[in-house]
């Protein structure tokens, strides 16, 4: 069974995420990108691929607020950034709490704005959209409303029950613990565009021996040497095409 992450493999959300984080951290409630300075979007977006659990977003907005106007270029370390979120004043479940609720007023208030914030990953998407009866899990840190709400815009029919989201606080470890129970011990293959979430999904369930493949989405959210440490690891680094391959002889 093919378990997908959502955010940066079957939807480009970066632009929303950067405008939710933003109200979130400032206590705004702005509907278009044209609000965030420039600087912090692309200070934002070269750093992106630090944030794993999505209330860190809280984390690394405050430092591009920070630092955006000195060096809108630069790149945390990983050593840096791992500091910046144990400095954090806010707990990470309230700081997540704070983004989803963030990302609810928005919703509530202009939800055309909000779905305009998006694009699918192609051709991946449409592959999955023209297999109707075709099994899939999602397996993300979004919460559960917005990630189905993208579905039904973008016209891919999924079960609600097969979408295992980051709401109260629940990680990918114990979501993935739930997806076994539910389907059993076959054959799961998990594709994440986090290097960490590999590593920690890798550590938990293939130390004695190995029940979860893993692979890295090589057109999602990464930083520059993510591919070589996926594939250093063990993990191969697919692109679309290698996926749509995946599912072709899977049905």
């Amino acid at each position: 069974m093919l378990i997908f992450d959502f955010d940066g493999v079957l939807i480009n959300s970066l632009d929303e995420v950067i405008l939710t984080t933003y109200n979130a951290t400032t206590e705004s409630l702005f509907t278009s990108m044209a609000k965030v300075p420039a600087d912090l979007v692309q200070m934002f977006k070269n750093n992106r691929f630090h944030v794993q659990p999505i209330g860190d977003a809280i984390v690394l907005m405050n430092w591009c607020l920070a630092n955006c106007q000195k060096n809108s270029q630069k790149i945390l370390n990983r050593e840096d950034y791992e500091a910046q979120t144990h400095r954090a004043d806010i707990d990470l479940v309230d700081r997540t709490n704070l983004i989803y609720a963030t990302r609810k007023r928005f919703i509530d208030t202009d939800i055309e704005r909000w779905l305009a914030l998006h694009q699918t990953y192609e051709p991946l998407w449409n592959e999955l959209a023209q297999r109707e009866n075709y099994l899939f899990v999602i397996l993300t840190n979004k919460n559960h409303d917005a990630t189905y709400r993208l579905f039904r815009h973008f016209g891919l029919n999924v079960d609600a029950n097969n979408i295992y989201s980051g709401d109260n606080g629940i990680t990918k470890i114990e979501n993935m613990l739930r997806i076994q129970k539910r389907f059993g011990r076959q054959p799961f293959f998990f594709i994440d565009d986090s290097f960490k979430n590999l590593k920690e999904l890798d550590f938990h369930f293939n130390r004695n021996h190995k029940v979860l493949s893993l692979a890295l989405a090589a057109w999602g959210y990464l930083g520059a040497d993510d591919t070589r440490r996926a594939q250093d690891s063990g993990y191969q680094a697919f692109q679309q095409a290698d996926v749509i391959k995946l599912i072709e002889d899977d049905v």
